[in-house]
C-alpha cells in the first residue's frame, strides 16, 4: 500500500506545479503522519527527518505521529528504498523484501510486576485478490502465565539466524536450512530474579507479513498494549519490544510494568514465500489498533 501511495503521489505532484495531494484519516494525524512522512522518505529524506517535520508543522506539541508501531513502519519503507544522488535522478528504486512465513514459538513478558497472567490475541492481515484493504484475521490467543523457578523444557527453543538475508548470494541448487546458531541458555536462572510471564506454543503459530498481538488483563476486555509488526523485517528470529515500543500503552499497561519490563517474541526459522510484489508494507489495522 505505501508503495502505491507514494508513486501515485509523486506522480500526480511532479504532472503539474500546481497540483496538491490531500491526505487524510479519522484524526488526521497517525495514519495520515504514515504516509506523509513514507512519501516524504521516498523524496530522500531520512524516516527520522521527515517524522521530525511533519511533528513540526503538523502538531504544537511536537508528537507528530506518536504511536511506536506507525513509525515502525516508516522506518521499514525507508530500509526498502534506495534514493539516487543528486537533482532529476529521479524516483527511488524500491527493494521490497520477500514474504517469509515465520512460526512464533514463544511470547516471553519480562519484568512484570502485580500480575500473574496476561493474554493476547494474534492477528494478521489477510489478503484479499484485487482489494487494497487487508482485513485483520486472528490466528491465536491465548494466555502467558508465570515463570516457575525449577521448570524445564525439554524442548527448549533454539535462536535462529534467517538465511533470507543473504538469499541473493545463495545458489537455488543449496538445500533451503536455516543456519542454526549457538544454543542461548533461555531457560537460564537469571529470569527468575525478576517475575516473568511466559507462554511457549507446543505447535508454532505460523504467521505471515504484517502481524499484530494484542495484550488483555482479561480474556476479554482489558487491553493493556499492543504492538504491529511485518515478518520480512525480523532479524534474527527474535524481536524484542520495551514498553516505549508498545501501542497504546494506558495507565493500566504502565501498572504492570517494572523498569527493565520487555515484550519477547522469539521465531522459528524463515520459510521465503511469495513474491516481494505480494508485500503491503501497510496500515490496514484501525488507528484504534495500530
Amino acid at each position: 500500500m505505501i508503495k502505491a501511495f507514494c508513486e501515485s503521489v509523486d506522480l500526480w505532484l511532479s504532472s503539474d506545479p500546481k497540483n496538491i495531494a490531500v491526505i487524510h484519516c479519522m484524526a488526521g494525524k497517525g495514519r495520515t503522519g504514515l504516509m506523509v512522512c513514507a512519501y516524504l522518505t521516498y523524496c530522500g529524506m531520512s524516516a527520522d527527518e521527515a517524522l521530525q517535520l511533519y511533528a513540526d508543522r503538523r502538531t504544537t506539541n511536537n508528537e507528530g505521529v506518536s504511536i511506536p508501531s506507525q513509525r515502525r513502519y516508516v522506518e521499514y519503507w525507508e530500509s526498502v528504498l534506495s534514493v539516487p544522488r543528486g537533482a532529476g535522478n529521479g524516483a527511488p528504486i524500491v527493494n521490497l523484501p520477500q514474504s517469509c512465513t515465520r512460526e512464533l514459538r514463544r511470547i516471553r513478558l519480562y519484568d512484570t510486576v502485580n500480575i500473574n497472567t496476561v493474554f493476547f490475541v494474534i492477528s494478521e492481515l489477510q489478503q484479499v485478490p484485487n482489494q487494497v484493504y487487508h482485513p485483520p484475521v486472528e490466528v491465536s490467543r491465548s494466555c502467558c502465565r508465570q515463570v516457575k523457578k525449577g521448570y524445564q523444557r525439554t524442548n527448549s527453543p533454539r535462536y535462529y539466524i534467517s538465511y533470507v538475508e543473504d538469499d541473493e548470494n545463495r545458489k537455488q541448487s543449496e538445500p533451503e536450512e536455516p543456519h542454526v546458531v549457538v544454543q542461548m541458555d533461555t531457560e537460564s536462572p537469571i529470569i527468575y530474579k525478576k517475575s516473568c510471564l511466559d507462554h511457549y506454543f507446543d505447535k508454532p503459530i505460523r504467521v505471515t507479513g504484517d502481524v499484530r498481538v494484542i495484550f488483555y488483563e482479561k480474556m476479554i476486555g482489558g487491553r493493556l498494549f499492543y504492538c504491529c509488526f511485518n515478518t520480512a523485517f525480523i532479524r534474527n528470529s527474535l524481536l524484542q519490544l520495551t514498553i516505549r515500543e508498545m501501542d497504546k500503552v494506558g495507565k493500566k499497561g504502565k501498572s504492570i510494568c517494572g523498569p527493565a519490563f520487555c515484550v519477547e517474541l522469539l521465531f522459528g526459522p524463515a520459510n521465503s514465500g511469495r513474491s516481494s510484489s505480494s508485500i503491503s508494507i501497510g496500515d490496514n489495522f484501525s488507528d484504534d489498533s495500530f
